[in-house]
């Protein structure tokens, strides 16, 4: 009877000892789990940002094909030059039609994109100073 109590009394240490283990491993468990949704967090803001960074990009990059375009298109038609002060009358048209030049329709076609940006704009055409 004692050897059977003194087994008994080993399993129950055993069964303790093994509860403690598990109790760990939950434990730690929990602080994995804990690591992976602070790490899903932090990979979220990054990938929110790499979108961001990513359009910024794309509409970089368009802006560019736009300025690439309008170079070409005036390499293509070249601009007459100044006008003299004391020939202020000749000709007022010529001096319009540079300002009111169409470039979807008399320059090179650009790709077309899905934003605002176009050199093709009354505001962009207009104001040769930006260039």
């Amino acid at each position: 009877m004692d050897r059977q109590i003194t087994q008994a009394e080993e399993l129950q240490a055993a069964v303790t000892a093994r509860d403690e283990v598990i109790a760990q491993r939950e434990e730690t468990i929990g602080h994995r789990e804990d690591q992976i949704i602070d790490s899903d967090a932090v990979i979220s803001q990054c990938n929110t940002v790499i979108e961001f960074l990513q359009e910024q990009a794309q509409d970089l990059t368009s802006e560019l094909e736009d300025a690439y375009a309008y170079i070409e298109y005036l390499q293509e038609h070249p601009m007459p030059p100044d006008q003299p002060a004391g020939n202020e009358e000749e000709d007022p048209e010529e001096i319009e039609g540079v300002s009111d030049l169409d470039f979807e329709h008399e320059g090179p076609e650009p790709e077309a994109q899905s934003n605002d940006l176009s050199f093709g704009s009354e505001s962009s055409v207009g104001n040769l100073d930006d260039f």
